[in-house]
């Protein structure tokens, strides 16, 4: 009796499916070095020693191909096909008959597909049916660095959310701000800084559903600082955390507040617009009395509140400047 190759295929994949979601330990290799296999269908085979038992990732079927891997491939009821092939810089598989066959950036599924139908269109074989199993790959980390608990390398199969990432690496520090960069490689080179906004505790979607791909870097940036000089309980420097978003009013409080001897009728916030620098005087009194709308400040502000000794129209905006240089900087959580 004659068993067609998708009902085998079939099986195959629902036997998979059913022990998939176990994430039982197996044997997965780390480099081109060793010999373990990874097929399409998300089976693993072992031909001799591995790196250690290693789960198999939820998002394995997202796993692509890149230069370095090796892959066996075997054509269904056509033994002499089988052959051991390896993707080469340029991101292709040499097939004898066949010629060059591109498969970087493929998953091991797409990278049979494309196979067969180079088959069929050639008119080597009637209806091919493929399979490709991975018997080694080359190690491609992903680096995450900036404002982490534990900067350093990821070792990963395929994509990950990008959070995950960071929680592997112990989570994000008080000093994070706003944002996460993600590095992408292609063909071995940067190509893409995508940017995604980010407060701890408060996952904006986009940030939730970021991948990451192996050779990415994963950078979250330090949170901006605003200086809060003059006549304040706590002068010094303050990380703008959860969102980067401070309003004047909230970091003269952050600050503790003024003290017996400020003038509050107007604030003085010094702004460094490129090669320029820029003074503004801000109502502060009439802000706290609702009787203006809240200042937004920016990265690197350094505001001023004068004492009621001293004319706010003295002050040099280049006292300021450097009285920001020795400044503590603090961090809110």
């Amino acid at each position: 009796m004659k068993i067609s190759a998708g009902i085998v295929t079939l099986a195959c994949s629902l036997f998979f499916c059913e022990r998939g979601h176990a994430q039982a330990s197996i044997n997965v290799p780390a480099s081109v070095d060793q010999t373990s296999s990874i097929t399409s269908r998300g089976s693993f085979g072992s031909r001799g020693p591995a790196a250690g038992p290693v789960a198999l990732p939820e998002d394995f079927s997202q796993l692509r191909l890149g230069p370095g891997f090796k892959l066996q491939m075997s054509v269904f009821s056509v033994p002499e096909m089988s052959q051991d092939l390896s993707v080469d810089d340029g991101g292709a598989v040499s097939i004898p008959l066949i010629g060059d066959v591109r498969v970087v950036g493929l998953t091991l599924h797409q990278a049979e597909k494309k196979i067969e139908a180079e088959l069929d269109s050639q008119q080597m074989l009637v209806k091919p049916h493929v399979s490709l199993v991975i018997s080694a790959f080359p190690q491609q980390p992903v680096l995450v660095a900036g404002e982490v608990q534990t900067p350093g390398k990821v070792q990963i199969l395929a994509p990950r959310p990008v959070l995950d990432l960071i929680a592997s690496a112990g989570g994000v520090t008080t000093a994070a701000g706003g944002e996460i960069e993600i590095h992408h490689l292609k063909d071995g080179f940067p190509a893409e800084v995508r940017r995604l906004p980010y407060a701890n505790g408060r996952d904006p979607d986009e940030a939730r559903t970021a991948l990451v791909y192996p050779g990415d870097t994963v950078f979250v940036r330090r949170a901006g600082v605003i200086y809060v000089l003059g006549a304040v309980a706590k002068p010094g420097g303050y990380l703008m955390v959860n969102g980067g978003k401070l309003a004047l009013s909230e970091v003269v409080s952050l600050a503790g507040g003024t003290t017996v001897v400020a003038s509050t009728k107007h604030a003085i916030v010094v702004r460094k617009e490129g090669e320029s620098i820029r003074r503004i005087d801000v109502p502060l009194k009439d802000m706290e009395r609702g009787r203006e709308a809240p200042f937004a400040l920016a990265e690197g502000d350094m505001v001023f509140i004068p004492s009621s000794k001293i004319k706010s129209a003295l002050v040099n905006s280049s006292t300021i400047l450097s009285s920001a240089v020795s400044a503590t900087i603090y961090t809110v959580r």
